[in-house]
């Protein structure tokens, strides 16, 4: 009884380590303090024999095959050995019902994502299943009406995720073309996935939409990681030059702020000033219709010109490290905002028809 006392007790503290590894040194301490082990040399050498059966029957992983010396081995539990023993902590599920709040109901029916809320219900220990069930509908999510939203293959995604952390060349069918392709990352938008990926031949970043594509399997060759590396934090590919500018929005925008409210009007807004008159929020903007079609969703009264004040508070708060594409330069990012004007100008050419007939 007392070693399968002792085992037990090296599986639960291992588990709770999660995937880092501990020290037979660190492993004894901790038991020791527990109460589970003893003092002297036999305790010790108790504990190295759970752990060498544990590591022969495959429950635990050790670090090196080739110590030398006394210094102590290093294990960490098999995951694999164990999928359905983990438990969450009450912390880490509210905060995956959080994070499941950002999920549209729609996407949280899709089979894909079926594992992860069956793992959310398995894990949570803590509840009830009436208390998991209201849970489930209490963190919830509501869409812009221009959202929009479309199926993918779970397969597919499947695939998809195995090419990316392997960095592997994926066979997919696009576009009725069978190509070969380099994913980068998969990314959401308004509604719908795209897949940041290179064109096996001519290695051209392109962005491909997820429920067009079907994935048909890996192949052997391998990618460097200079090319996630450098992509990573790339979207669409289509160009659109990074600008400062400002835009005037109405004072109950931010009436309801106290000043230790971090408020972000915009994902791009980098400084926000607000008064009984005015709020006033400086951004980094895109000379594309995307970012145009994003930004007259709101009540802006005003739009700002960048200057060089604004240049200076950009240099303050280092821009560059979160927009590498952005000029510091007044004339640059005065010409990016003309060119950001004439799209509005386009945006809105295109949508007359309708307001003339309201």
């Amino acid at each position: 009884m007392k070693k399968i006392t002792l085992i037990l007790e090296i599986l639960k503290l291992l588990s709770e380590n999660g995937d880092r590894f501990l020290s037979t040194t660190d492993i004894y301490k901790e038991l020791k303090r527990r109460g589970v082990l003893g003092e002297g040399k036999a305790e010790r050498k108790r504990l190295q024999r759970a752990l060498s059966d544990l590591y022969k029957e495959g429950y635990v992983e050790k670090k090196s095959d080739n110590l030398r010396g006394k210094k102590p081995q290093d294990w960490k539990l098999n995951i694999e050995a164990f999928p359905y023993l983990i438990s969450y902590t009450e912390e880490e599920l509210i905060s995956l019902f959080t994070l499941v709040s950002f999920v549209p109901k729609k996407y949280r029916q899709l089979p894909i994502l079926e594992p992860a809320l069956n793992a959310i219900n398995r894990f949570g220990k803590f509840l009830d299943s009436e208390e998991k069930e209201i849970a489930k509908e209490s963190f919830d999510y509501l869409p812009l009406p221009v959202e929009r939203y479309n199926r993918v293959e779970k397969e597919t995604l499947e695939l998809i995720f195995k090419a990316i952390i392997q960095r592997r060349a994926l066979i997919v069918s696009y576009k009725s073309k069978q190509i070969k392709i380099l994913p980068i990352k998969i990314f959401h938008y308004n509604g719908t996935f795209y897949l940041l990926a290179l064109d096996g031949k001519t290695k051209k970043l392109r962005t491909f939409l997820v429920m067009m594509l079907k994935a048909y399997g890996l192949t052997e060759e391998t990618y460097p990681l200079f090319y996630w590396k450098r992509y990573k934090d790339t979207f669409f590919t289509f160009p659109e030059k990074p600008f400062i500018f400002k835009v005037e929005l109405p004072p109950d925008y931010t009436a309801y702020c106290r000043p230790e409210h971090e408020l972000y009007l915009y994902p791009t807004q980098f400084h926000l000033k607000s008064d009984k008159e005015k709020t006033l929020v400086w951004l980094v903007g895109y000379a594309s219709y995307r970012f145009v079609s994003w930004l007259i969703l709101d009540e802006v009264k005003a739009l700002y010109p960048p200057s060089e004040e604004d240049i200076e508070l950009a240099k303050q708060k280092r821009l560059k490290r979160i927009y590498p594409d952005l000029s510091l330069d007044l004339s640059k990012n005065l010409v990016r905002y003309r060119v950001f004007l004439k799209e509005l100008r386009r945006f809105f050419e295109v949508r007359k028809k309708l307001f003339k007939n309201l």
